[in-house]
């Protein structure tokens, strides 16, 4: 089995575990007593042939509390020799042990700083994009956005995992920075991947910022990156233009109806990395070298 490549482990269980090690988090650090031991276990053991799934590859990235969760079970696995989870009373040793490790670790001193300190980088990167772009239009007064949401065929949507989608990017990327596929002096490209938790599907928000004064017409460039998209998606992609005041799409009219990358970088700003909540829209789980969003200036 090749972990990572089912949609369900990543739109169902990784955030479903996620959000338990954070109230566990918070259990222990409750002030009122609120951890119990014996229910976390339980638990805990419930879940725990998704861990191995999940944890069964060094070929993916995890958020914080999921990677703090695999530390911790690695560890344990390591120290106490024990690699299958099928037997039920070494699976429950295991526990035993990764639970006990989790403790210390979240009634630690720093693990607040840590928390800080992460979301401080955070804001940090989101503000060198912030930064960069200012710098690029500074001079330029009038401009045009190209405003995209690259998504999938509705039928398809929900099959796609990051590791297929961060490929369908790849190759999207490598299109955008030729000439003859994308024949366009942008001043400003920026994109960030979602999950929308509602679908279980990925999309990828894509603003560009042109001069007006020499792109006042963007609607072959909009019918150029649709079709770059879909060919980099084999032909699963479609793509949706957010200017296009007679888009009736459900994702416009439900979720992105004012995207651009300033709203957005805004929006990221005031983001608190390590939040698990339902409604989330980070992305869970990714490959190494996996970007959120990312912006950069022109070619």
């Amino acid at each position: 089995m090749q972990p990572m490549n089912f949609p369900s482990l990543e739109h169902l269980i990784a955030p479903r575990l996620e959000r338990d090690v954070h109230e566990l988090f918070l259990s222990i650090r409750s002030k009122r007593g609120e951890y119990d031991f014996k229910h976390w276990h339980k638990r805990l053991l419930e879940d725990i042939q998704n861990w191995q799934l999940i944890f069964a590859t060094n070929d993916y990235c995890y958020g914080f509390w999921l990677e703090t969760l695999m530390n911790c079970y690695r560890a344990s696995q390591i120290e106490s020799g024990i690699r299958c989870v099928s037997d039920k009373d070494q699976a429950s040793q295991l526990v035993d042990l990764t639970l006990a490790k989790l403790e210390r670790v979240f009634q630690s001193a720093d693990i607040l700083e840590i928390i800080k300190e992460k979301n401080e980088r955070h804001v940090k990167q989101v503000q060198r994009y912030q930064d960069e772009y200012d710098k690029v239009t500074q001079y330029c007064f009038d401009l045009n956005k190209i405003n995209l949401i690259c998504a999938y065929q509705p039928e398809l949507a929900g099959t796609i995992s990051i590791l297929e989608m961060n490929k369908h990017i790849q190759h999207f990327n490598k299109h955008l920075k030729q000439q003859e596929y994308f024949p366009v002096n942008y001043l400003y490209w920026y994109r960030r991947v979602i999950r929308i938790p509602e679908t279980n599907q990925y999309v990828m928000l894509l603003s560009i910022t042109v001069n007006a004064r020499i792109y006042s017409d963007t609607s072959y460039y909009v019918d150029r990156l649709k079709a770059v998209w879909n060919f980099s998606t084999g032909f699963k992609g479609m793509m949706i233009d957010l200017n296009d005041d007679n888009q009736s799409h459900e994702l416009v009219n439900q979720l992105f109806t004012e995207f651009d990358d300033q709203h957005d970088l805004d929006g990221l700003r005031k983001r608190d990395i390590v939040n698990t909540s339902k409604d989330s829209m980070g992305v869970r789980v990714w490959p190494i070298g996996f970007k959120h969003f990312i912006g950069t200036s022109g070619k």
